[in-house]
């Protein structure tokens, strides 16, 4: 890139296999070469004699706020020659076409006026049209490629880029035609040895040429710089450039009497910086960026060489971050504010962040119900008074505010109008302004680049200040929305005393739905207390089977877990104790019935044979008895047996 400074620039470059992002810095020579632009249809602009004794005006940034912004979109083409004269790789040459680009946004910002590359072609292998030939011979030429093949493309100029030795001029366009569509182009030469901030100058002169613009005369035309950038030798010169007041009148005739329609389209532009780690700011895919090693410091979470965590890091900021691991859930990240109108907030255990800051919900009641929340704060005048006044002080009585906003200055007033000046604040709303308050002490009041007021009213010392607050700083003694200013009235965002919503205290309304157990937040939702669950702080936590209790549901986990791992190991020690019993039952049920039947069958068998032997399981005293039995009956058997015969 290239740094300017008045008088000189210098150049910078990235040092290739350097450490933490050093570059070369390196003062760029002044270009000796004289050219001239040729004007088409405009007579050979006179070259004005050098002096440079330039009377400089600081007044002329005043202009700027006249102008509207612009954007010009640029469409360019590069020649064979020029492309293999800075490279011959299309990175390389983009790359330079960009800074080029960048250098002529920076002289255009005076004018509002944004360039925007909508469009690069470069002509690596041949020329697809010729490039010999004079100026106005050329210029036409690539007018008419122009008008055949960039139809399609949008832009409002388009140029060419040519390579030349020792060229007799370096540009041609047609002036003021730059809206004109069949004369918006022009072409550029690039000199052998020119530096790209002096082809930058080129390339801002002929835009401002198609514009309207014309060269300087050094002795009539005056700019904040040491060097116009419409001065006929600029390109000669280093160093920040700026318009004359000449280029001024000029732009604006171009402007309001010729039409720049075609500048007025925003295009579409997606704006897509590059990360580069260690220049403190997150980019693309950086987790963290805490700059070069020396502004981390030892002891940061975020790695500057990789712009990624440390090592067994889990976050590098935030409310919930300390020491480089995420609070536990439950950790309070964010305390109340006050306890009637705030509600503090707590890591969820996997974000680094606090959750979103929530209040409770304006016009709920505080301070034993005697003001109204808004924004999380209560609306006490007598607290505002003793912030600011200290101790003792409370709101002054309302005969104090009018003695002291009826004056409607820098003390008492409700802001001011468009003009600047300060609004009184009506006898209605004369509460709602800034606060008047007492002050109890004897010691004067002193405060450091401010001045304060006293009226002495009914016995009563009054008391108010004018901090000398800068432009947009918010005035600290400023009556607070919510705070009461009549019976039924509150002062509305307005600075006006009216019946507001707030009344109707909303809060109540809202904190009916939460049961008795909880608040309503400035979401609307109830903010539940004592273990119970939202939307309507109904049901404990545990109550139901998709919420456990909070720091009980692993435990009971845990147990159950145990629990049924010792039931399957006794289920499995007493498996085998009895399984073996009910084995040996079965198998002694089978034997006695195989016994039965073998029994029953010896004793048909018996009868069959009218055998005389009775199996039995008797004792031994039985037993002969049945024999003797048996016996007999044998005997009688037979002897029937023999008299039937």
């Amino acid at each position: 890139g290239i740094l300017q400074f008045e008088n000189v620039s210098y150049g910078i470059e990235p040092l290739e296999y350097a450490v933490e992002f050093q570059h070369l810095l390196y003062k760029l020579g002044k270009e000796n070469s004289e050219f001239s632009i040729f004007n088409n249809r405009k007579k050979n602009t006179e070259k004005y004699p050098m002096d440079y004794n330039i009377f400089i005006s600081k007044q002329l940034e005043s202009d700027v706020t006249d102008l509207f912004p612009l954007y010009l979109e640029v469409h360019i083409v590069m020649d064979k020659a020029l492309y293999d004269y800075l490279g011959s790789d299309s990175m390389i040459v983009t790359n330079k076409v960009i800074e080029i680009v960048g250098l002529v946004n920076s002289m255009f910002t005076q004018f509002k006026v944004t360039v925007v590359l909508s469009s690069l072609e470069l002509w690596s292998d041949k020329n697809k049209i010729s490039t010999a030939g004079e100026a106005d011979e050329l210029l036409h030429r690539f007018l008419e490629w122009k008008l055949s093949y960039l139809t399609l493309r949008p832009h409002d100029i388009a140029y060419l880029f040519i390579y030349r030795d020792y060229p007799y001029y370096v540009g041609a366009t047609f002036p003021g035609k730059m809206c004109v569509t069949r004369y918006s182009a022009g072409i550029v030469l690039y000199p052998k040895e020119i530096t790209l901030e002096a082809f930058s100058v080129i390339v801002t002169q002929l835009l401002a040429l198609s514009m309207g613009i014309s060269y300087d005369d050094p002795k009539k035309c005056q700019c904040s710089e040491s060097t116009c950038i419409m001065n006929p030798d600029a390109m000669q010169f280093s160093g920040m450039k700026t318009f004359s007041s000449c280029s001024f009148s000029d732009f604006k005739h171009f402007v309001s009497n010729v039409g720049a329609r075609c500048l007025q389209n925003k295009p579409q532009m997606q704006i897509r910086a590059r990360a580069v780690c260690g220049n403190a700011v997150v980019e693309g895919n950086e987790v963290c960026d805490c700059g070069n090693a020396d502004q981390c410091g030892p002891n940061n979470c975020c790695d500057p060489a990789t712009c990624n965590l440390k090592d067994g890091a889990q976050c590098h900021r935030g409310a919930c971050c300390r020491d480089c691991q995420i609070q536990a859930a439950g950790f309070e990240c964010r305390p109340s504010r006050h306890p009637d109108c705030d509600l503090s907030e707590f890591c969820n255990g996997t974000s680094s962040e606090c959750a979103p800051d929530v209040t409770i919900q304006n016009g709920n009641r505080c301070k034993n119900r005697r003001f109204l929340c808004y924004a999380g704060a209560c609306a006490d005048p007598d607290a505002l008074c003793e912030s600011i006044f200290g101790a003792g002080s409370h709101n002054a009585p309302t005969f104090c505010y009018e003695e002291i906003q009826i004056h409607t200055d820098r003390f008492g007033n409700c802001g001011k109008n468009s003009a600047n000046k300060y609004i009184f604040c009506g006898w209605r709303n004369i509460l709602c302004g800034r606060v008047v308050c007492t002050f109890p002490h004897q010691t004067p009041f002193q405060q450091d680049n401010g001045d304060v007021i006293y009226a002495y009213v009914r016995n009563h010392l009054c008391i108010s200040l004018d901090p000398r607050l800068h432009p947009g700083m918010e005035d600290p003694l400023t009556i607070q929305i919510g705070s009461a200013c009549d019976f039924g009235r509150v002062c509305s965002s307005k600075r006006v005393c009216e019946n507001t919503e707030l009344l109707t205290n909303p809060a109540d309304e809202c904190t009916e739905k939460c049961n008795g157990r909880g608040v309503c937040n400035s979401l609307g939702e109830c903010n539940c207390t004592g273990g119970y669950l939202p939307p309507t702080c109904e049901s404990l936590r545990g109550a139901t089977r998709s919420m456990p209790p909070v720091g009980k549901g692993l435990i009971t986990e845990k147990h159950s877990g145990k629990s049924k791992k010792r039931w399957l190991l006794g289920f499995y020690i007493f498996l085998p104790i009895l399984i073996v019993p009910t084995i040996v039952a079965l198998a002694w049920n089978r034997l006695k019935k195989r016994f039965t039947k073998e029994e029953e069958s010896l004793s048909s068998r018996s009868r069959s044979e009218e055998s005389t032997h009775t199996y039995a399981s008797t004792t031994r005293s039985e037993s002969g008895t049945q024999a003797d039995t048996s016996r007999s009956k044998s005997q009688d058997s037979a002897q029937t047996h023999s008299s039937s015969n």
